[in-house]
């Protein structure tokens, strides 16, 4: 096998570039990991600023800092915090347990979801395509143009 291309810029949107983005292929299989990974980390970066707004706003008001706005700024903003503070967790939370699943686990709820999408949509014998599941899948590189892995040698 050839050297992994840079697939940060990969776009799956395409059927048959997203049938091969959820394939066995190794290169996929990496793409896959490094992106839910960055994911995870973006969430749970966001929710921990989110949490920390609240936090400075809870000790802000609990200081008497926010009783010299405006009328009704005060509330407001209090009330957005609160709000805020329960999505922010339920964001963390939801992020942790979605990047704790193993990727073949994962996976296989989207090649089921895009199944049902296919069949949906009209394609009423559309199953998964078998060859793009397990070590053969390695035979199957992915469909469209695909930039050479930074200080890749070139042909």
């Amino acid at each position: 096998m050839t050297a992994m291309p840079d697939l940060s810029k990969y776009s799956a949107i395409e059927d048959d570039a997203y049938e091969w983005f959820l394939s066995d292929h190794p290169w996929a299989v990496a793409e896959r990991t490094r992106r839910r990974a960055a994911s995870a980390t973006a969430e749970l970066e966001d929710a921990a600023k989110v949490r920390a707004w609240v936090d400075r706003t809870r000790a802000a008001d609990a200081a008497g800092d926010l009783s010299d706005r405006p009328d009704g700024w005060r509330d407001s903003l209090v009330r957005l915090a609160e709000s805020m503070g329960p999505v922010a967790d339920e964001n963390q939370l939801r992020t942790t347990l979605e990047s704790a699943e193993p990727d073949d686990v994962w996976v296989a709820g989207l090649r089921r979801k895009l199944e049902t999408r296919r069949r949906v949509a009209g394609d009423d014998a559309y199953v998964y395509p078998a060859h793009l599941i397990g070590p053969g899948a390695a035979a199957y590189p992915p469909p469209g143009e695909v930039s050479p892995q930074p200080g890749a040698p070139t042909k």
